[in-house]
């Protein structure tokens, strides 16, 4: 009979330690394990049994079980302390308590030292202890919970390192983890390849490191020499540091590859990160930044809201950007390069451009008059921007403010020619700065009267809107239907008379046109002024019907005549004569009979080229003279 401190199984001797039921009717060989956990019963050979009943959990009959088979192994699949119960017969029941644990992997770390040695370190006390197989052909090693085991391999080849946990007294039953390390003969120097502002309280690190070394991060505040210890890090290439003050303070950081074993460190080169800050100054923007020394290089990166970008590299701090706009927002980056190739880089900061300087006034101002209308037109400085324009009008003893435009063109549709105007022009600026007033620019006023001869006086006004003045005046001349009859130069003049003696124009339109002595400008146009020449209608006194060809008919007279009738009587009212021809005048004679000497008189109608009628009446006197 196998018994005590051994249970035949199949044949095999297994050495172990048997644990009994409650009454001591069978033992399981092991009591505690991992899961999926194997319990084996074996029942006292005294109780004979066909078919005894097994309740692994408690919860009721799940195997039926041969005494005759002497042991039989269960399996525990799931976590958890279980009442293990067998019914021996009909009313003989035993029992002992199991206790199943998750199977979870040891949580170790590898720390590589000098001299192909490694150190393990448990970071846990799940398990009661730890055994460690360095797969090199050495014992296994068994560590306490949180403990370090120190082994050196023979030689730098990759080795596989095994470590499962195992409770006492417990099946040593629970999965290893391996992992698999190559011993060093001395640690590398590591490297910080990146550092980013995040924001004003992080700053992201990015390393050149190695598995299942031990580092030690340091950091420095706005030096490079004081370093302390901030963090461990291990397996990670990536940081983000929390609770700094990057807009105040610039950091400095070095990464120390840390040998447990020997107690030594190989640092990493120096990185620090910028304290970079922007600020917006009267047309320009200023960047200054603070950092560690020995840099090897700045960039300094511009965005701009209207899509421009800058790049340049400053060589000291401060940099001033002028190439900046009002109103538009411009964010700006800080790349430091180090001389080992590593860079930090800034947090991007923004600043919107501003400008206080007021905008030159507007010095060129066109204008042309249309009937009742004047149109203007201007031009700017075009370094500047414009938002809108503003108009005013002067008139008398009045200023009116006549309308805002984005435009470089205005019309005011209420302008009398007679009383006269002036305008001025101010705008505002993308920087909301006002500009001064323009020069006040006064259209031509052009007037003129018609003389008793049928000669016009014209007479006009200087134009003013221009900072360079009039070079010199065009007087334009047209016809009834507008056609351009003539243009006369006048120089500097402000008056001419107008004595032309064309019978066909008694209606004549008359504008100035002020030329401007600045090339790129529009001539500056005066009101048009209308003036209708009179027929002068005139008639002589007395004719002298004698064939001496002189003085035979009578006739009246006139200029700009369209339409014409004539009509002569004698002293009773009788009429003798009558034509619609202003050349076929009176002879003296009626149905043929020549008409004695004495006074006649006359009714004549007149309509000219405007359609104005006109009457002329009176008396003339008949004389008879010998040749």
């Amino acid at each position: 009979m196998c018994w005590a401190l051994s249970i035949c199984l199949l044949g095999q001797v297994v050495l172990a330690q048997p644990f009994p039921s409650k009454d001591g009717k069978f033992v399981v060989d092991e009591i505690s394990g991992c899961a999926p956990f194997d319990i084996t019963i074996t029942i006292d050979p005294v109780y004979v049994c066909g078919a005894c009943d097994v309740d692994l959990d408690g919860a009721g009959s799940e195997y039926s079980y041969q005494s005759t088979n002497q042991s039989q192994t269960f399996t525990y699949t799931s976590p958890g302390t279980y009442w293990l119960k067998v019914l021996i017969g009909t009313t003989d029941t035993d029992s002992i308590q199991v206790n199943v644990v998750e199977n979870k992997p040891a949580d170790f770390h590898i720390y590589s030292c000098g001299n192909n040695e490694i150190a393990v370190t448990l970071k846990e006390s799940t398990y009661d202890q730890y055994i460690i197989d360095y797969n090199d052909g050495s014992p296994e090693v068994t560590v306490s919970p949180m403990g370090t085991d120190r082994h050196v391999y023979a030689s730098g080849t990759p080795q596989t390192i095994a470590v499962r946990g195992k409770n006492v007294p417990a099946s040593d039953n629970c999965d290893a983890e391996s992992v698999i390390v190559t011993p060093r003969l001395s640690l590398p120097a590591p490297t910080i390849t990146r550092l980013d502002v995040i924001d004003d309280a992080r700053v992201r690190l990015e390393y050149d490191t190695e598995p299942f070394i031990q580092y030690r991060l340091v950091i420095a505040t706005n030096n490079t020499t004081t370093f302390q210890q901030l963090k461990t890090v291990y397996n990670t290439d990536v940081d983000t540091i929390f609770q700094l003050r990057t807009q105040n303070n610039y950091y400095c950081f070095r990464l120390e590859a840390y040998d447990p074993c020997n107690n030594t460190t190989q640092t990493s080169p120096l990185i620090c990160s910028p304290r970079f800050t922007v600020e917006a100054i009267n047309n320009a923007i200023n960047t200054n930044w603070l950092t560690g020394t020995g840099v090897s290089g700045y960039t300094l990166t511009r965005r701009a809201q209207d899509g421009s970008t800058l790049s340049e590299n400053p060589s000291t701090s401060p940099f001033t950007d002028i190439t900046v706009d009002c109103g538009q927002e411009y964010c700006y980056q800080l790349t430091v390069a180090w001389p080992n190739g590593s860079h930090s880089y800034s947090q991007e900061v923004c600043a919107t451009g501003f400008s206080t300087d007021i905008p030159p006034a507007i010095t060129d101002i066109t204008t042309v008059v249309d009937d009742n209308t004047v149109t203007m037109e201007w031009q700017y400085d075009p370094t500047v921007t414009p938002v809108f324009f503003t108009v005013e009008k002067s008139s008398g003893n009045s200023t009116t403010e006549l309308g805002t435009t984005p435009e470089l063109f205005f019309t005011d549709n209420d302008y009398n020619a007679e009383v006269g105007a002036c305008y001025r022009i101010t705008y505002e600026d993308a920087c909301s700065n006002l500009s001064p007033a323009s020069l006040d620019a006064c259209p031509v006023q052009l007037t003129g009267h018609l003389r008793q001869d049928n000669t016009i006086t014209l007479n006009w006004t200087s134009y003013e809107g221009w900072s360079a003045g009039v070079s010199s005046y065009t007087l334009e001349k047209y016809d009834l239907n507008g056609g351009l009859v003539d243009q006369i130069e006048m120089g500097s003049a402000t008056s001419y008379l107008d004595e032309s003696s064309a019978t066909d124009q008694q209606l004549s339109v008359y504008r100035i046109r002020a030329n401007p002595s600045t090339s790129g400008l529009n001539p500056s146009t005066s009101n048009s002024l209308s003036i209708l020449r009179n027929p002068n209608i005139f008639y002589p006194t007395a004719f002298t019907p004698n064939s001496d060809d002189l003085n035979d008919h009578f006739r009246v007279f006139g200029q700009y005549v369209a339409g014409f009738e004539l009509m002569i009587f004698n002293r009773w009212g009788e009429l003798l004569f009558t034509t619609t021809d202003m050349e076929s005048g009176w002879d003296g004679t009626y149905k043929g009979q020549e008409m004695p000497e004495g006074t006649y008189s006359f009714v004549a109608h007149i309509t000219d080229s405007a359609g104005r009628t006109f009457k002329r009446s009176g008396s003339v006197l008949l004389l008879r003279k010998s040749r």
